[in-house]
């Protein structure tokens, strides 16, 4: 099915936000393209007070996170300078970036102002009109519409039945002679699905056959549950895979707006990096040094987020083994969040709605990951168990569970 862009995105988002609640005649010159997400959080955030929505972890202080840092990074952050610095990130930063791969230096790293704009960049930087692309669906929306706005664009979706799993034939049946770049999300927003390594090395050896960029968002990478099993990064794999990922989700740093792209071909980053330069001149200063002192203490940072993620795993497996008339049993995939089905009469958007205004809790529905380009499962909810405040938003649900006569 190839993208009637304009025509197309614009039903989708009318229907979207129709059926999502979302108030139109708020923000009313919002373009047509406007972030469905984004659009249903301000309509619905403020009857809401407890959050089952966030995808990140548990946000770290910033006094935190300087007792993690050397004594010597306590004196760069007190003398800092704070002017304008390299436009691909500071060398140090991209080091320490660097060193989390196998394959690539600090010259293989661009970093950018959260790996939402790296990856933008990145995009605009390998495709062009007579391109044609691959999405694997469902993915965050904003990526979805920048690929479909640089060049034609085919979508393959996951598999519902099939645990969520990428189903190579049909990837292969929708590749083009003109196909240059296949965009995936693993592991996965919403589903929290993550590719095992024969099925990653199937979709490297189409790609590799076909001469074609493969660009993987991995931002969800330190909050997979089977971490110590996980597959490697694409760019340690492929010499045209490129990994994306940030400080966001699994470290709990997503105000320090650092995210980067790992790819070895240096054309591709200077390129990148001239597309980069009409939106943010480099990085803020004091977001590199504490980006640097937050990835050399990895391990002790997203042990605790993992640490929070799996209390609340734990209780939402427990609620769901409770309450399996409405929600479909779910084997947890990410830390970060869960992705139920949603069995109820009502359907999980209107339950979605219903917890939000008679409840006051968060969670985000399944249309909102809705794609014009492939069909995607409605009938599931995202559910964010990073925080703290997960544990006792779990509960919130139960007792509104308790009240309902299903």
């Amino acid at each position: 099915m190839e993208l009637d862009a304009d025509a197309s995105t614009d039903r989708w988002t009318d229907d979207v936000r129709e059926e999502a609640g979302i108030d139109q005649r708020e923000g009313g010159g919002l373009p047509s393209r406007s972030f469905a997400m984004a659009d249903y959080l301000r309509s619905w955030s403020a009857c809401a007070y407890h959050d089952l929505a966030a995808s990140d972890s548990q946000p770290l202080q910033l006094s935190a996170l300087l007792r993690l840092a050397s004594s010597d990074d306590r004196l760069r952050w007190r003398s800092l300078d704070l002017g304008y610095a390299d436009p691909r990130g500071s060398l140090r930063l991209r080091e320490a970036v660097a060193a989390r791969y196998a394959m690539v230096g600090a010259d293989e790293v661009l970093v950018g102002a959260g790996a939402q704009e790296t990856m933008t960049c990145l995009l605009q930087a390998l495709l062009a009109p007579e391109d044609h692309a691959v999405v694997v669906v469902p993915i965050y929306q904003p990526l979805e519409l920048v690929v479909t706005g640089l060049c034609a664009t085919d979508g393959v979706a996951l598999s519902a039945n099939r645990a969520w799993s990428l189903d190579l034939d049909r990837f292969a049946a929708a590749l083009r002679p003109n196909t240059r770049l296949v965009l995936t999300n693993f592991p996965n927003s919403p589903t929290g699905a993550a590719l095992d390594r024969p099925t990653l090395d199937g979709l490297i050896a189409l790609c590799r056959r076909h001469g074609l960029w493969l660009v993987n968002d991995e931002v969800y990478r330190q909050t997979d549950c089977a971490l110590d099993r996980a597959v490697p990064p694409v760019v340690d794999l492929y010499e045209r895979g490129i990994s994306i990922n940030g400080l966001s989700k699994g470290f709990g740093l997503p105000g320090l707006r650092v995210g980067w792209a790992a790819c070895r071909d240096r054309a591709v980053l200077g390129r990148t990096v001239a597309a980069k330069n009409l939106l943010s001149s480099c990085l803020a200063a004091p977001s590199e040094i504490l980006g640097e002192i937050a990835l050399r203490a990895e391990h002790r940072i997203t042990d605790r987020a993992r640490a929070i993620g799996r209390r609340n795993h734990r209780r939402l497996r427990a609620l769901l083994d409770r309450h399996s008339d409405v929600f479909e049993p779910d084997e947890p995939r990410n830390l970060a969040f869960a992705y139920p089905r949603f069995r109820g009469h009502e359907g999980a958007t209107d339950f979605a709605r219903t917890l939000a205004s008679e409840a006051g809790l968060l969670v985000l529905p399944s249309i909102l990951w809705r794609s014009s380009l492939a069909p995607v499962s409605q009938d599931h909810l995202r559910l964010g168990l990073g925080r703290i405040g997960s544990f006792a938003a779990l509960g919130i649900l139960e007792k509104h569970l308790l009240r309902q006569s299903w």
